[in-house]
């Protein structure tokens, strides 16, 4: 155990080396977050106070009002005052609750921004070596546009498809049933 300084004072804290074994002694699950959440909550932590509907323009999609309401039951954001336009929207600024939680005794031992950019990009793109092309058909493609020439044609997964070469009139075009 070890005393540590929190905004709002100071705290018990479970040393990280014991921290498997003391957190099977409590059941409950770590709360889980999705990333629309901690994307409203770092901008409203960067650039407070702010309005929703800047926070709306910089991530480029709207906010949920669970998201601001999920944030607040937490006590990690509250309205901190109205911007003087029409309509006044709420301002939001973090707490002291959101500081303790975080483990931090102001908002300046945030890392930096300039930090933050460097780190290399968290979701790298995964390589489509071997799946089809842009210039290609996709996964959405009707079976005929994947279906290669001659009457043994495969797709990738290995299903025969019907070959695209005309047949005698009165003849079907549908594969017979497999049995």
């Amino acid at each position: 155990m070890s005393l540590v300084e929190v905004a709002s004072g100071f705290r018990y804290q479970v040393d990280p080396d014991l921290m498997p074994w003391v957190g099977r002694l409590w059941a409950e699950k770590p709360a889980r977050y999705s990333r629309a959440l901690l994307e409203t909550l770092a901008l409203i932590a960067y650039r407070q106070p702010i309005t929703r509907g800047e926070i709306e323009q910089i991530r480029g999609v709207s906010v949920s009002s669970q998201i601001i309401r999920t944030l607040e039951e937490r006590e990690w954001i509250r309205v901190v005052g109205h911007r003087d336009v029409p309509g006044r929207p709420a301002l939001y600024g973090t707490t002291r609750a959101f500081l303790d939680h975080f483990g931090l005794r102001s908002l300046d031992q945030l890392p930096p921004l300039a930090e933050l950019q460097e780190i290399p990009e968290l979701e790298p793109e995964l390589p489509l070596d071997g799946l089809a092309h842009e210039d290609g058909p996709g996964r959405d493609a009707p079976p005929s546009a994947l279906a290669a020439e001659g009457p043994d044609a495969q797709t990738e997964t290995g299903i025969e498809l019907p070959s695209s070469e005309p047949t005698s009139a009165g003849a079907s075009t549908e594969p017979e049933p497999q049995s």
